[in-house]
This record gives structure tokens, sequence and C-alpha cells, in this order.
């Protein structure tokens, strides 16, 4: 996998093969491990250590810096070695680089050949990863560096996860997916750039086997499914006909036990172009709110960026990352579901220009998760990509887009209409979602309103094309943890009014408060609805521009809160 733009990898490779190796010796090693009996040795002097870059399904974790997820990581990975080998850079004075990625982005990390050992007599032994070739060591160091905390990152991990280091790693997401037979399972198996695992909670770890599909493993006329998993402690305790690290499972068995299958696609010709996102329009919100759970505040970013694509009928992996990792007092907390501290809301939306100013809206994805990813076959054209993020105003906020393909554009720059195009394109979404189960009548038939949620939306929209003006009141008895786009607060009810030949959307938001919330999540919403006489509208606008007011006089005396008016901008659609 290679970026569109070989200038990083240059001028990193540059620095790499000009750079003095004795930066690298670590003065502070042998006095932090003093009571451990560890030093640092050359590993060129460990004779039984071989340079071949080969699977080692031998491989054993550290009995000083421990990292099961790691080891199981490694042997996923190595079932690629062709590409895994590409990670590696090496000098004939035992300097190396690695190459690893974080947020979407590829660095290559310097380390030299000095590794942690432990002297038996006058011989050394490894008190790294145990392993017959040097790569699964170099590149222990590498991630260690790469973490911060050097090999002492190993003991410093929390809540570490297979993913977290199969990503840093490969630079490829993992797709999860549900298979329906175990013929559609063997057919992607084949791809020797796809690798298929899964997962399971053993002996208070959470392990990933390998799924392997060959002509020997037959029950009669059926196939079976190998699993192989990374030592003989962590094989699959529910399987059959267990060997030395690998156990079989039937159709049903399998679909039984796991009802989804992890994907990692790790393909070597496939260029990546990134993009660090920055500069985005920001609303603050949730900090003035009078209860003990809206202490925290949160902020919104939103970007809008381009690009054109000049080829036909490519797939592309569209991605937005988020750092999956924080030091908290001397601590590594990888973000995950096992956390106390969640990542932040993401959300994206993809759009076609097939005219000025005219858009398609092609795919779309919302989650709190470290990456999310777009995947698509899209045609020549121009490309508008909506990116939002909603954090806790004390986390991290960097995300990085990156667009992932066999031809992907030479650059994805912002967009310089950002405010104006915000609203047309979240509409142009929402028209290409609405359906007719989720659409009822006002009145008369052409008078409709379809109400559905969608990538962390939650949204009403009114089309009149009937004889008279409507005017609705809608009341939430649940709202979940829904918020009004506008303001950014939780309202238990709005009014709208829809003309003749017009069209309206109320919208809403998830509020990203869930993320400090550790139970109870609800993303339900329960509502009535109710006509309203052109009296009863006039009550409620008064009634409306007296709270609008009072609004209005809080937020000329705190200044810390940014609004932006996007029910005007609606109304102009």
């Amino acid at each position: 996998m290679q970026y569109q733009n070989r200038t990083k990898f240059e001028q990193e490779t540059q620095i790499f093969y000009t750079v003095n190796k004795k930066k690298f010796d670590d003065g502070r090693f042998d006095q932090e491990n003093e009571n451990r009996n560890l030093v640092l040795y050359e590993l060129a002097q460990l004779e039984n250590i071989q340079k071949s870059y080969l699977q080692d399904l031998e491989i054993k974790d550290s009995s000083f810096f421990k990292s099961f997820a790691l080891i199981n990581a490694i042997f996923i990975v190595q079932q690629n070695m062709s590409n895994l080998k590409q990670n590696f850079e090496q000098r004939e004075d035992r300097l190396f680089g690695v190459w690893l990625w974080q947020q979407g982005e590829q660095h290559l990390v310097i380390v030299d050949d000095q590794i942690p050992c432990i002297f038996r007599g006058n011989y050394p032994e490894l008190a790294t990863i145990i392993s017959k070739y040097e790569w699964p060591i170099i590149l222990q160091k590498a991630i260690g560096k790469f973490l911060g905390y050097g090999y002492n990152s190993f003991n410093s991990l929390k809540n570490e996860t297979v993913d977290f280091f199969i990503q840093m790693i490969t630079g490829s997401i993992i797709i999860e997916q549900e298979f329906q037979s175990i013929e559609e399972l063997e057919k992607i198996s084949r791809d020797k750039q796809v690798i298929l695992f899964v997962k399971y909670t053993q002996n208070s770890q959470i392990i990933a086997s390998i799924i392997e599909f060959t002509q020997i493993y037959m029950e009669g006329e059926q196939r079976l499914i190998r699993l192989i998993a990374p030592n003989q402690q962590s094989v699959f305790a529910q399987g059959r006909s267990k060997d030395y690290r690998s156990c079989y499972l039937n159709w049903q068995e399998f679909k039984q036990n796991f009802q989804t299958v992890h994907q990692l696609i790790w393909k070597d010709d496939y260029r990546v172009t990134p993009v660090q996102l920055k500069n985005p329009s920001e609303r603050s919100f949730g900090s003035n709110e009078n209860t003990l759970q809206n202490q925290y505040g949160f902020i919104e970013h939103t970007y809008l960026y381009k690009f054109k694509l000049d080829d036909d009928d490519n797939n592309y992996q569209i991605t937005i990352w988020q750092k999956d990792y924080i030091i908290n007092e001397g601590k590594i907390e990888i973000l995950n579901n096992y956390s106390s501290q969640k990542l932040g809301l993401i959300r994206i939306l993809l759009f076609q220009e097939f005219q000025p100013n005219q858009y398609k809206f092609i795919d779309g994805n919302c989650n709190f998760l470290s990456y999310i990813s777009i995947n698509q076959k899209l045609k020549k054209g121009d490309y508008f990509i909506l990116c939002q993020g909603y954090f806790n105003q004390l986390q991290q906020r960097d995300l990085t887009l990156t667009i992932k393909g066999l031809q992907v554009p030479q650059s994805i720059i912002p967009d310089q209409q950002q405010d104006s195009k915000l609203i047309k394109l979240i509409t142009t979404m929402i028209m290409n979602h609405t359906s007719l189960e989720n659409t009822r009548s006002i009145q008369e038939p052409q008078i409709q309103v379809t109400t559905n949620k969608a990538y962390g939306f939650l949204y009403f929209y009114y089309k009149n094309k009937g004889t008279i003006e409507i005017y609705e009141q809608v009341n939430f008895q649940q709202l979940g943890f829904f918020i009004e786009y506008n303001s950014l607060t939780q309202q238990q009810q709005f009014q709208i009014k829809v003309q003749q030949n017009h069209f309206q959307i109320q919208l809403y938001t998830l509020d990203p408060r869930i993320i400090i919330q550790q139970e109870n999540l609800s993303f339900k919403y329960c509502y009535t609805y109710n006509n309203l006489d052109k009296q009863q509208q006039q009550q409620q606008q008064e009634k409306q521009q007296q709270q609008a007011d009072k609004l209005q006089l809080g937020r000329c005396i705190d200044k810390t809160t940014q609004t932006r008016d996007l029910d005007i901008i609606l109304k102009q659609f």
C-alpha cells in the first residue's frame, strides 16, 4: 500500500539513510531495568535469530513486556508476509526503519538492534517477543517507540485490542460482516489479500483465530471450517478435533458460535491519499445547561472537502480516522468499548456534483469508533465529503480523511463555500433517504411528512404539494439522545408552518453527551402531532418569540456560546 504522492516516503527514507545510529542509544534503559537484570544487547550477536521474512507460528510473548493482543495481531498479519515485509527498511549498520500507521497516515519509525536481554550465565536470552526471526522483535521495538514509552509501552497499555495493533501495522480497516452460507464465506477466503478471522472470549482474553479452508477438512460430503489460534492455550474450546493450535467446525456449529466474521483487506496495489482535516466550522454547546451530566462542554466540528476522480468504476474506501488512544497518568489507554473514556461521535456523508450546485447523495456513516468508512464503486466526476465530529472539550479532536483504491485523487482540498452548502447537502441526503413506510399524510394526500433516522440524524421532512398551508405541532414523549440541530439543545416540542409548493425540514442529531453515559443508551423516539389553526399558530409564535428573546438575552451575557442560525438557511430550499 503506497501513497499517491511519493514525497513523504522519499523524505522519511532520506532521513533514515542519513541519521547517526548512535542517536538511538537508550542510556536510561539500564537504570530503569536494573532491578530486573535486563540489559540492551545487539540482536546480531544472537546467532539463533535469523534474518528471513518468513512466518513464525511458534512466536511467544515476552516474560517482561507482555501483550497478548500484539502477539495475536502479529499472528494475523503474518498470513500475508509479502505485504508485511514491505514494512521494513534495513541498513548495513543494523539500523532498521519500520513503516507504521496512525490515523490513516504512514510513518517511518527508526530503531536500532539493541534488544533487551537477560543473561543466564554468559548466555543472553531475549526479554522481548520470542521468535526465531528478527522481524517480529524489531516490529515490537518500533511499536513501543511509536507509542512513546519504548518497551515499557507494553507494560503501560490498558484495554489493548487486536484491532488496534492490526491497524497500526497494516493501515487497513477491519470490516465485520455476516455470511449466509459456507460457500459465500469460502469464496471470500480465496482472495489471498483478504484475511478472515473470528473473535471469542476465553480465559478472560479476547482471542482472534484465523479462518482457513482446504480440501482435507471434510466430514463425509460436508466441508469443515478450520480455526487456527495464535497458540495452543487459545484454541477455541467449543471446536472439535483439536490439534496443537487449531480446531474444526461444520457450518451449523460455526453459525451458532459466530454471528459475524472479521475481514482484513490488505492489498499491496492500493494507494492512499490522506489529508488532515483543518479549520473546521465550530459550534460549542452543552456547558451552560444546568444538570450534573452536562458539566462537560462539547464542540461540533464541521468540514467540507472536495476531490475529483478521473477514472470510471473503481472501488474506493473513504475513511475518517480519529486518534484511538490517549496517555493518562503514565498509562496508554486504547479507546474502545471497554474504555472509561469514549471516542467522539464522527459522521461522514459523500455526494457527487452532477451539475453546478446540484448534488447526488452516495453514502454515509456515523458512529463512536476510531474510524468509520464508506466503501463504494465511484464513477468519474466531482465529489464532496461532509465530515462532522462531536467531541468532549477534554478530548483530542484531530481527524484525518483518507481515500484508498487502485487509482486515487491527487489531492483532497477544502471547499470555501462550506456554510452555504452545509444544509443543502444534508437536505439532499434526507430527500434521498425518504421511504413510504415512514411517511404520513396531513389533511390531504399530497401533503406528506416523512420521519426517520439516518446517519445519526432524526428528521421530519414536510412536503406540501396540496392546496392549503399546513400548521403542525409535534410533542415528544420520548426523545432519547437526540437534540435539535439548530440550537444543539433538547426540545420537547416544535411547531412548523409549510406553505403550498414548499418543503421544510426539522432536523435533530445525536447528543454526543451519550459518550459519558455508561448504560441505558436509547435512540428511540416517541411523539404525538396535531394540526394548529391560525389563531393557535399565532399564539404559539408569540410564545416562541418570548422564549427566543429570553434566550438571546442569555446569549448576550454569555459570549462563550457560539450559534449559527441554520433554520434560516433551511427555509431557502
